[in-house]
């Protein structure tokens, strides 16, 4: 499966310092918001240094149908077709991509704590957050493997975790399907 994700894996990885707390922006989780607010961002072997990074997590079903629905209004694609290409991972792409994956993208760098807070605080840090409630947004059927190791992850919300501990909680989901 990482493999499948290859293309977010390996481009730089940013954090951000909003009001002297860092934060990893993921995709479909308030990112425009966190970089617009930024006072300063840290890229790849920057971020080691942190002590702890804020991550917003967002219902899985939620942020894969938004994060599908963007994909295809951004390229001018037909969300059928390209729910079923999805389906067989024949595309894949950083708006729909499992937050656990963005989590092994933030490894690659950082190996200390991270926090996660529910999407619903964004607007504690950034108040210039626009939710962008698409009128356009169609409803899909997630599919299993992408949200099903998220799922896991809301289970930790509110903790402070080790980076590495939180991908074990996630693949050790993975190898069990």
């Amino acid at each position: 499966m990482l493999t499948h994700w290859n293309k977010l894996v390996l481009t730089d990885c940013r954090v951000v310092d909003v009001g002297g707390q860092h934060f990893y922006p993921i995709f479909k989780n308030g990112s425009s918001s966190l970089i617009r607010q930024a006072d300063s961002t840290l890229v790849n072997e920057q971020i080691a240094d942190c002590s702890n990074i804020n991550v917003f997590v967002r219902d899985p079903v939620d942020r894969f149908v938004s994060g599908i629905n963007e994909y295809c209004q951004q390229n001018n694609l037909d969300l059928e077709s390209t729910y079923k290409l999805v389906e067989h991972n024949e595309i894949t792409d950083r708006h729909f991509a499992p937050q656990w994956i963005w989590l092994v993208h933030l490894s690659k760098h950082y190996k200390s704590d991270v926090t996660l807070l529910p999407f619903s605080d964004i607007s504690k840090y950034c108040g210039s957050h626009n939710n962008k409630r698409n009128s356009d947004i169609k409803r899909v059927e997630p599919i299993a493997t992408y949200i099903k190791q998220d799922k896991a992850i809301l289970k930790h919300l509110g903790e402070t975790l080790n980076i590495e501990k939180l991908i074990r909680i996630c693949k050790d989901g993975l190898s069990k399907t």
